[in-house]
């Protein structure tokens, strides 16, 4: 793993930190589990020593799961370009680290001894845990602007960047995608940004996507499609559907409602 990865992934939790969603959940699952009490805990702490517990215990694999996932997530993010099953790798890979925590913990506060039927059991409660911390870290690192573009927004309200300059939706996106855009589409609730480096999915607005690529060469080819006219190598008609081949040699459909103006636009790159 290079020092770029390791500086973005330490960016990313740094940024995921000050995230109100994560504090927010955080909160919700040490109340849940102090009100609770498993593990014995209802019955062997006192109200204060079960919440001193289970916050520090909780603090810390939350830490950790974090830690490890924005790092695998990185890394991993050369090799799946499926986002469902990035998220599931990072979770495999956060389990074991917060499963050794969870271990640590209860061994230097209750006394309970380490054993690998006791982690085992610790790994499969904290696989679904894992599952939740990487799905938090998508959630919050799609949904927030760099610290860059808020700092603009915040001095100009409606920033019009120039074709020399990135068009906002790529601060949207993890730093290893950071490349010329290629296509945007629709996926349930997501945009899904494709650059010539992978794809993410975005949460957000398709019709917000497209006015924060306004400044690139581009054009819609459906309601739920978007190309970008440097990436494209023609049209194809298959029968009486039209489509936006692009020199990746993937097929974008166009919809009647743009095909004129498709073809116009095509016609000029």
């Amino acid at each position: 793993m290079n020092s770029s990865v390791l500086q973005s992934a330490l960016r990313e939790w740094t940024r995921l930190g000050r995230s109100p969603r994560l504090w927010a959940t955080f909160a919700i699952v040490v109340s849940i589990f102090i009100a609770i009490g498993p593990s014995g805990t209802i019955e062997d702490m006192g109200l204060v020593e079960r919440a001193a517990f289970w916050t520090l215990l909780h603090g810390a694999a939350w830490t950790v799961a974090i830690l490890v996932i924005t790092l695998a997530d990185h890394w991993l993010a050369q090799y799946l370009r499926s986002q469902a099953l990035l998220l599931a790798a990072t979770a495999l890979v956060a389990a074991p680290f917060v499963a050794a925590v969870v271990e640590l913990m209860r061994w230097s506060w209750a006394g309970t001894e380490p054993s690998l039927a006791s982690y085992g059991r610790q790994l499969l409660v904290c696989l679904p845990l894992s599952v939740l911390f990487s799905l938090l870290s998508h959630l919050t690192m799609s949904n927030a602007p760099s610290a860059s573009v808020s700092s603009r927004a915040s001095e100009d309200p409606e920033p019009k960047p120039t074709e020399d300059e990135p068009p906002p939706l790529l601060a949207r996106l993890k730093p290893a995608l950071r490349a010329p855009l290629v296509h945007l589409t629709v996926e349930d609730h997501y945009t899904v940004v494709t650059t010539t480096k992978g794809r993410q999915l975005v949460l957000m607005r398709f019709s917000d996507a497209l006015r924060e690529v306004d400044s690139i060469p581009g054009v819609q080819t459906h309601r739920s499609h978007w190309v970008a006219v440097d990436h494209v190598a023609g049209l194809k008609n298959s029968g009486s559907r039209l489509h936006v081949v692009l020199k990746s040699g993937a097929e974008v459909p166009v919809s009647r409602s743009f095909a004129a103006h498709v073809r116009d636009r095509i016609g000029e790159s």
